[in-house]
């Protein structure tokens, strides 16, 4: 073998230690690196863990608040609707009532007015039954016979 070939042998054999050292020594830190990860979460993991506790609570809190204000915002909204659909019922009732009355048709108050007449009557007619004589009772009883 020529010394040229040698030197290049040599100088490859040296490359690959060298490689080789590169190569331990990033191994290494890469294994110190992980060592340090591990203790900065083992000591700073407590801090971290509490931040992100404090952080879920007041994520929470908001969210209560929000949903309390949606609850308020449908109560209005449901007491709005009530009063509107109450004043259509009233202004349809209204036009309803009237034109029923343009027609002649009764009303229910109407209704309840003659039935509590009717009901007066018949009370009276009952009473004055009662206090007629027994002679006038047979001959009405007669009569309605015939």
């Amino acid at each position: 073998m020529s010394d040229a070939k040698r030197r290049a042998e040599r100088s490859k054999i040296k490359g690959a230690g060298a490689q080789g050292g590169d190569l331990r020594r990033y191994t290494q830190q890469i294994w110190l690196a992980g060592l340090g990860a591990f203790s900065r979460s083992d000591e700073e993991g407590g801090k971290f863990f509490d931040a992100l506790v404090k952080a879920g609570e007041e994520i929470e809190h908001r969210t209560r608040e929000a949903a309390g204000m949606v609850e308020e915002v449908r109560g209005r909204m449901r007491e709005k609707a009530s009063d509107t659909l109450g004043r259509v019922e009233r202004v349809l009732d209204d036009g309803l009532s009237s034109t029923l009355g343009r027609l002649g048709i009764p009303s229910q108050r109407d209704i309840e007015t003659l039935h509590s007449r009717l009901d007066a009557l018949t009370d009276l007619l009952q009473e004055l039954r009662s206090h007629e004589k027994p002679s006038n009772a047979s001959k009405t009883d007669k009569n309605q016979e015939n």
